[in-house]
């Protein structure tokens, strides 16, 4: 039978765990909101070629606005029902791109190049390349988590 030292060892030990879990679910759910914030604040806009045209997506693929010049009242009404599905596409897809390089930047998760990847599929061209600065990947840092701390941004 254990004597008093050893077992009070012993919950001082298990008691050290459970703040240490504790603190690491702090940090998750502080990295969840911060995704959460980044991830509400996602617009992106694209214009037609011809600039007659620009849609601005948010998350999810929401669209917030569509604007018209008034070049576009040249264009029949197939070409703008054409000029308007490439924009809102375009729109739409660096709107995913965006959300994807968030999500990676506080996640151990390489989904911003899955994202890309499956864009060119499906465009048959390469997406843009990410425009927001991943931050460094400390590989030896093992927290338990896929969620990166604060100090990352």
């Amino acid at each position: 039978m254990p004597d008093s030292a050893e077992l009070l060892e012993q919950m001082r030990q298990k008691l050290e765990f459970f703040e240490q879990a504790n603190r690491a679910a702090d940090a998750r759910a502080a990295g969840y909101d911060a995704m959460g914030t980044e991830l509400r604040a996602v617009e992106a806009s694209a214009q037609s070629p011809d600039r007659s045209i620009t849609v601005v997506a948010g998350l999810s693929g929401s669209i917030k606005e569509i604007r018209f010049t008034e070049d576009a009242k040249r264009l029949s009404a197939t070409q703008l029902s054409q000029a308007v599905m490439s924009t809102l596409q375009q729109a739409v897809a660096a709107a995913a791109r965006q959300q994807a390089e968030i999500v990676q930047g506080h996640t151990d998760l390489p989904i911003a190049e899955r994202v890309m990847k499956t864009q060119q599929e499906i465009f048959g061209h390469p997406a843009a390349e990410p425009t927001r600065p991943r931050p460094p990947v400390d590989d030896d840092e093992d927290t338990g988590t896929i969620f990166r701390g604060d100090d990352r941004w």
